[in-house]
């Protein structure tokens, strides 16, 4: 088995046994789950290539014990494991020689499929207008009642930076000045502009776009 192959399965396995540790852990002594301490060490195991088993510990805690894991406080773990994923997913693919990237020079400023470009344009163009429109009514029924049956979830929200409408949602919290102070969005919705831009030029360099 390749190293990183090997790695990776280890890595998947730790984080998923250490989840499963925490969530006990966090069951019996509920002041520990709300420590900064807590979340900065198990943020380290997605970051580490553990995102897979992160994203399985959290799928069957959540539907083992609902409310735990899944909340408007720690949502943004489920982020991180996502773009963890993502970018790990990448460089496996790299390494293990699945794909083969040209990383010259040339091949990355030339070479563009103007087609393609296009069309992903227009999907850009119209998941960020979306975007920030869904920012601005959840802004407006925060302002206007905040009636929470028609708020907007967080999970949504994010969920809609990380198909594409990152820039519409970073342009609509400081333009109608809403979730500027969470941080998982002032840092989240940057962080997904910057993956998208690492996703693009890797599937230019892989020959798709």
């Amino acid at each position: 088995m390749h190293p990183l192959l090997l790695y990776l399965v280890a890595i998947n396995v730790v984080t998923f046994l250490a989840f499963v540790v925490d969530f006990l852990l966090c069951r019996w002594r509920p002041e520990i789950d709300d420590t900064t301490a807590n979340s900065l060490v198990m943020d380290v195991f997605p970051i580490v290539g553990g995102a897979a088993g992160m994203l399985l510990a959290l799928l069957l805690l959540t539907g083992l014990m609902g409310g735990h894991r899944m909340t408007k406080n720690n949502v943004a773990w489920w982020f991180l494991a996502i773009v963890c994923l993502v970018v790990w997913t990448l460089v496996a693919m790299s390494v293990l020689g699945i794909v083969r990237p040209n990383a010259s020079l040339g091949a990355v400023v030339s070479g563009w499929n103007v087609g393609r470009l296009k069309i992903l344009g227009v999907y850009l163009a119209l998941v960020n207008a979306l975007t920030f429109a869904v920012f601005a009514w959840d802004k407006h029924v925060a302002a206007n009642g905040n009636d929470r049956r028609r708020r907007v979830p967080e999970a949504r929200l994010l969920g809609l930076g990380i198909i594409g409408g990152s820039l519409g949602g970073l342009l609509a919290m400081h333009a109608v000045r809403h979730k500027t102070q969470k941080w998982y969005f002032a840092w989240g919705l940057p962080c997904f502009i910057a993956l998208h831009a690492v996703v693009l030029l890797y599937v230019h360099m892989v020959g798709v776009v």
